[in-house]
């Protein structure tokens, strides 16, 4: 993470977590939904599509479905990808959510991987407060590593080899 030295209150920080998520049979549909709970801004980017190693020789269709607002009931689901084991296991994406965002696997039985990063706008105090935590973890942290040097380790003997004479035959003269 980049952090610049300005002293703004009206400066933004970001903060990315690694987000992911599996569809299958069992869960066909999956809604982000922020971990971070506060005042931040959060958007899901979602960089790839892939199907797992036990995917079937089949299509998967993996969409996302419209929110449940009034507004938005005239609205279809759209196809994000369609991914076949043979064909195109993997769908490489650039796209940004605002969340609550819901996938679904229409078709196919999966396992179909989503995976991207939740970026948090945060204000300097909330940096701030996520530095103080940092730094205490590693003051732990360093407490620990001091603790494992400071222990003694018993001293081994090693026994030294007496030299051995060399035996052979004789040499005998001409």
């Amino acid at each position: 993470m980049n952090r610049s030295p300005i002293s703004s209150t009206s400066e933004k920080e970001t903060l990315s977590l690694l987000w992911g998520c599996e569809l299958n049979q069992e869960r066909p549909t999956w809604t982000f939904k922020p971990q971070k709970v506060g005042k931040q801004d959060c958007v899901l980017s979602l960089s790839t599509i892939s199907l797992g190693e036990k995917a079937k020789e089949e299509v998967n269709v993996v969409e996302i479905l419209p929110s449940a607002s009034q507004d938005d009931k005239k609205r279809k689901p759209l196809t994000l990808a369609s991914l076949r084991a043979s064909v195109l296991p993997m769908v490489v994406l650039g796209l940004e959510f605002s969340p609550p965002v819901t996938f679904q696997l229409r078709a196919g039985s999966g396992p179909v991987f989503l995976c991207g990063q939740e970026h948090y706008n945060l204000s300097w105090e909330e940096v701030e407060e996520e530095e103080e935590d940092l730094e205490e973890e590693e003051d732990d942290d360093d407490d620990e590593d001091v603790d494992m040097f400071l222990e003694e380790t018993p001293v081994k003997q090693v026994k030294r080899l007496a030299p051995q004479k060399q035996t052979g035959a004789a040499k005998t003269a001409p």
